[in-house]
């Protein structure tokens, strides 16, 4: 297994195990402009492929813009795959994603998860802590309603 940002060839991949959610079309902008988005950005889309290159599991990180924030980092999107679940993919994604945060000057790393789901659990457990919860944030297609939870983890630094 290999995490590595996301190539055109993973497209079918992606919709196929339904890591994204969307349909072929929307899959295809979707990782085109994460790839052109990379160019000259603090910005990755980064996938967990096998050897035969299928891809079982996912996530974005991007360093935040605003000046006062740019130490800072948003992790984003992290899927797995059922098969692939508990076998620590999940922290050898975080940890590619947080290197890559890191290699940009951060010393945060953020994200955000529905409130009292195995989501924020499974946060917890890889060291995030708890800053802030939004009742109500997020509202599914089911109606749906959770808590916003907002995570952080501090980041090494890397000496230049």
């Amino acid at each position: 297994m290999i995490i590595r940002p996301v190539r055109e060839s993973d497209i079918e991949s992606l919709h196929q195990n339904r890591l994204c959610g969307l349909t072929i079309d929307e899959t295809t902008t979707l990782v085109m402009s994460a790839i052109d988005e990379e160019h000259g950005r603090d910005s990755r889309f980064l996938v967990a492929a096998e050897k035969d290159g299928g891809v079982v599991g996912m996530t974005t990180v991007k360093r935040l813009e605003h000046r006062l924030c740019r130490h800072r980092a948003e992790l984003g999107g992290l899927v797995i795959l059922p098969v692939a679940r508990g076998t620590g993919l999940a922290r050898r994604i975080v940890d590619a994603a947080g290197s890559h945060a890191s290699d940009w000057g951060c010393s945060i790393l953020e994200v955000s998860c529905r409130g009292g789901t195995h989501a924020e659990k499974a946060y917890i457990g890889l060291g995030f802590q708890v800053w802030g919860q939004l009742p109500g944030g997020y509202h599914d297609h089911d109606g749906l309603v959770f808590d916003e939870v907002r995570l952080w983890t501090s980041l090494p630094t890397k000496t230049p």
